[in-house]
Order: C-alpha cells, then sequence, then structure tokens
C-alpha cells in the first residue's frame, strides 16, 4: 500500500472513486447486484450474492490492515430466498485501536467510495462501491468490533426471526 497516499487522503464525501480495484470489478460484474441512487427495487435471492460476497471477502483478506477483526455479509441478499435491494451491505468489524487512517485509505485503494462519518446517527463510517457513477453495488459499515459484535448478533437474530416468519408465511 502507498504510505504517501495514505497520509494525504482526506474525508471528503465524494461520489466517484480515486481509482477501481479491477479484481473486484471482475468479482463483482454479472453478478445481479447494482442498484440507481434514489431507486427503490427489490430483486429475487440470486445464489451470485453469496459468490460475490465471498470473492469480496477474498479479495479484502489478501491485504487487510491489521486492525480488520471480521468481514461479513450482512441484511437482506445475506438470506436466501430473500427478495432484496440488490446491494450488498458488508460490515468491517475492527479492533477499537485500529488506525481509522489506515483503514480508510485501504478501502478508497480498493475503490471504495467515501460516504460519511459515524456520528450521533450511526455508529459507522459508511463506504459505497459503484463500477458505473450512480450505481452502487456494495455498502460497507465500518464499526469497532465490539459494537459490530452487538450490531452482527441483532441483525442475525433479525435475520434469523426474518427467515423463519417469511418460510412460516409462505407455508400458509
Amino acid at each position: 500500500m502507498n504510505t504517501e497516499r495514505r497520509e494525504a487522503t482526506s474525508r471528503i464525501r465524494a461520489d466517484k472513486p480515486l481509482q477501481l480495484n479491477p479484481k473486484l470489478v471482475d468479482a463483482l460484474a454479472g453478478k445481479e447486484l447494482g442498484l440507481h441512487r434514489g431507486e427503490v427495487r427489490l430483486a429475487n435471492h440470486s445464489p451470485q450474492w453469496e459468490q460475490a460476497f465471498t470473492q469480496l471477502q477474498q479479495i479484502l483478506h489478501g491485504d487487510m490492515p491489521a486492525g480488520v477483526k471480521a468481514i461479513e455479509h450482512i441484511g437482506s441478499t445475506a438470506v436466501p430466498g430473500l427478495k432484496a435491494k440488490p446491494i450488498l451491505d458488508i460490515i468491517i468489524g475492527t479492533v477499537p485501536e485500529a488506525n481509522s487512517e489506515e483503514l480508510h485509505c485501504w478501502l478508497l485503494e480498493h475503490g471504495f467510495i467515501y460516504r460519511g462519518e459515524a456520528g450521533n446517527l450511526r455508529p459507522d463510517t459508511m463506504y459505497g462501491f459503484e463500477i458505473q457513477t450512480n450505481i452502487r453495488l456494495i455498502n460497507v459499515h465500518l464499526i469497532a468490533y465490539g459494537q459490530a459484535a452487538r450490531q452482527l448478533q441483532d441483525r442475525r437474530g433479525y435475520l434469523d426471526g426474518k427467515s423463519k416468519f417469511i418460510i412460516q408465511r409462505r407455508k400458509a
């Protein structure tokens, strides 16, 4: 990773990536992902979503900073059989003392777009990934691991309950 770039990277909310990681582009191409900003649409579940996440996870693991503890697929696209917005939601859990600038630069170097800091309304820092401008394929939620574990546990409980509810409704 480029140390000079790390020191010079700003925290200005962006609409376009600095660069795109060609491996990520290849991993996401043709995976039935993407939604124009402002558009609300549900798609039938695609097994390609899990394949896309697995490839994304492997690519990010290749050079992830020491402060990253977990990269998980969350949200409706992680639930087989469930209609969802065709955007992968990824949570990246970090150790509390992780170097936030190193994490920020790591994601930018892979082509993620910085969308905003944690604050009073949300505990995570947001990034997005778009191959074409304004067509979001991935939302990344960067969060300290203790908070991520609680959020993920709540989310998994929610998803388990949601899946059971949907299965019961389909049988009815």
